[in-house]
């Protein structure tokens, strides 16, 4: 019987890393499919460096140290032709080319499947700064990856755009939310407040100077907060979701939006740039073309707040897995 090498990313609170290796885990437990499960034991650091996402020094380490483990079980037969690497992160260096490189020696037949969560094919990208090295890289990934899964239709095209790949093997899933931990803050409602959340990194991508600017035309009006300013744990950051009326962003880069997501689901009403991944998920009434038109949204919400307004398309996450692992 064929069965999965599971290789989760690390975790990262202030990320989705610890909520999707929770879900991936239980899926895969109560349908009893057989698996094992890959996860170094190497200390997470702490802090993240100032409009990171993760430490480029540590995920390398813990990147290694799974392709070391998977090394090792090739070489006690413990993994076997019909089985399923899968990856949380299937933009892993090293990963796609050392399976290739096994596969040829063993003579065996392992797959290779996983999630792309962005690359250099992405314009706006601040990967897009390495394409000269990662353009190689990413075609490698597509050429050697059986099934490769992504957020949305707009990172798919950008993919079939910009490298060479069989948009057969890219298929658009979604990414699951955090229902444990976001459920249990809906199911005690608190009354909303003025408080305009914006949620993305402080990054030029990402453009946190114009929230800056929101927040001094409508000064008065609201309390904003830029929630990567503060060191908020997971359980104060959803509360304060669960508080506030507006989630704003200005992002010139976006695949998915985990953070709108997680927002609007705790009833904050978007307001949202009509481009990039918006549009895919989010009614024309949350998107604006301008900035001025994003100020005038904004003070239209906190004026006239009403959670029946938001239309947003939502992801399950059972039919998430059952794309991953069942098929």
């Amino acid at each position: 019987m064929s069965k999965i090498i599971y290789l989760p990313l690390e975790h990262i609170e202030s990320r989705y890393t610890v909520h999707m290796d929770r879900d991936i885990t239980e899926y895969l437990d109560f349908y009893r499919k057989k698996y094992i499960r890959i996860y170094p034991d190497i200390p997470t650091p702490k802090t993240m460096r100032a409009g990171s996402f993760l430490d480029a020094e540590f995920t390398i380490r813990f990147k290694a140290a799974q392709i070391a483990e998977l090394a090792r079980l090739y070489r006690e037969d413990v993994i076997e032709s019909g089985d399923i690497i899968w990856s949380s992160d299937i933009w892993h260096p090293g990963l796609p080319e050392s399976i290739a490189y096994m596969n040829y020696f063993t003579k065996k037949d392992v797959k290779l499947r996983g999630f792309i969560h962005a690359g250099s094919f992405t314009d706006t990208d601040f990967v897009r700064d390495m394409e000269r090295w990662a353009k190689n890289f990413e075609d490698t990934i597509f050429d050697i990856g059986d099934k490769i899964y992504c957020a949305s239709q707009f990172i798919k095209n950008d993919i079939v755009k910009k490298r060479i790949v069989d948009p057969n093997k890219l298929i658009v899933t979604g990414l699951p939310l955090d229902k444990k931990g976001l459920d249990t803050h809906l199911n005690c409602p608190t009354a909303k407040e003025n408080i305009v959340i914006f949620s993305g990194r402080n990054v030029d991508e990402k453009q946190p100077w114009l929230f800056k600017e929101l927040s001094k035309r409508l000064e008065g009006k609201a309390d904003f907060i830029n929630t990567l300013e503060h060191n908020f744990s997971k359980e104060e950051y959803y509360n304060l979701l669960k508080r506030a009326k507006v989630v704003v962003s200005y992002a010139l880069q976006e695949n998915f939006g985990f953070s709108v997501q997680e927002a609007t689901y705790l009833g904050c009403i978007p307001v949202l740039p009509n481009r990039l991944v918006y549009p895919e998920f989010y009614g024309e009434f949350h998107l604006y073309d301008t900035f001025d038109e994003s100020i005038k949204m904004v003070e239209d919400v906190l004026d006239n707040y009403n959670t029946k307004s938001i239309d947003a398309y939502r992801y399950d996450n059972k039919e998430i897995m059952e794309m991953w692992f069942n098929d």
